[in-house]
């Protein structure tokens, strides 16, 4: 296996998420807006059934090397196809399941993950406008902002109970 820096941060965050998981008991979310949507659509012309890009395959394949020792047991994805192939490479390369879960229901959304993987590590994967809300319900005291032409953030948040949450704020 070969050394990047970003490997390197990623190995370096898993460890200390997982003492931090280790002493709290808490989970790790790991949270990334879907990859590049076809660059010929204008933003109003993205749906549901828009499929990636070629970049955008190629960065969700980027994301799966990235994160596949991280220790995720759980992957959620919205309804949105961009998102369910962004998701796909790690899912696969992992052998998960993706659950999918509407984007109007962000509350909804991290309810469950409190209630169903309150011990475990899982990757999110939402929107410009969904991130935020997320990021929100967590605890965290900034307002972020995901430029919609952004593809490349990645999150992980280390929820906690009594404080606010442990935030990390990459991009891959």
């Amino acid at each position: 296996m070969r050394f990047t820096p970003f490997r390197f941060l990623i190995g370096f965050a898993a460890g200390i998420l997982l003492s931090l998981q280790l002493a709290s008991a808490q989970e790790a979310i790991f949270l990334v807006r879907h990859s590049d949507p076809p660059s010929t659509l204008n933003l109003d012309e993205i749906l549901d059934e828009t499929p990636l890009s070629e970049s955008g395959q190629q960065r969700a394949k980027m994301l799966a090397e990235r994160l596949k020792d991280a220790g995720i047991t759980a992957i959620y994805a919205s309804q949105a196809k961009r998102t369910v192939e962004t998701a796909e490479p790690l899912a696969k390369a992992l052998g998960l399941e993706i659950v999918v879960h509407s984007y109007e229901d962000t509350d909804g959304l991290v309810q469950l993950l409190r209630s169903k993987h309150g011990k475990d590590r899982v990757l999110v994967v939402g929107h410009w406008s969904t991130i935020p809300q997320i990021l929100k319900a967590y605890g965290d005291p900034k307002e972020t902002k995901i430029e919609r032409s952004a593809y490349d953030n990645l999150f992980i948040i280390v929820p906690n109970a009594d404080h606010v949450p442990t935030l990390l704020h990459l991009h891959y």
